[in-house]
């Protein structure tokens, strides 16, 4: 299975925009599908957590609530740090466009 850095990018957007800490699966799911297109299936954005928890730019929060068995993810500083540089990246690019006319 590829990454898709598209994917990357708007879930590591919804963490952070997102009104709460962390946001369950389920909700980064419905966020996603809401802000793309052609949304992947929730199998990858399952994945995609799952890789971005490896890279250190998101973590599972611990529940404290036995109820509830349904991971949450928050973002790290790390992946502030990779979205932040990502939104320069593109507005770097702009910029070249922009000097190209």
């Amino acid at each position: 299975m590829q990454r898709d850095f598209n994917l990357v990018v708007t879930i590591l957007g919804e963490l952070r925009d997102a009104d709460t800490a962390a946001l369950s699966q389920e909700d980064i799911e419905t966020a996603v599908q809401a802000s793309m297109p052609d949304a992947p299936p929730a199998a990858l954005i399952a994945h995609h957590l799952d890789i971005l928890s490896d890279a250190g730019l998101i973590a599972a929060v611990p529940t404290t609530d036995d109820t509830d068995a349904e991971t949450y993810w928050r973002l790290t500083w790390k992946g502030h740090d990779a979205l932040e540089q990502e939104e320069e990246d593109e507005y770097d690019d702009d910029d070249d466009d922009d000097d190209d006319n």
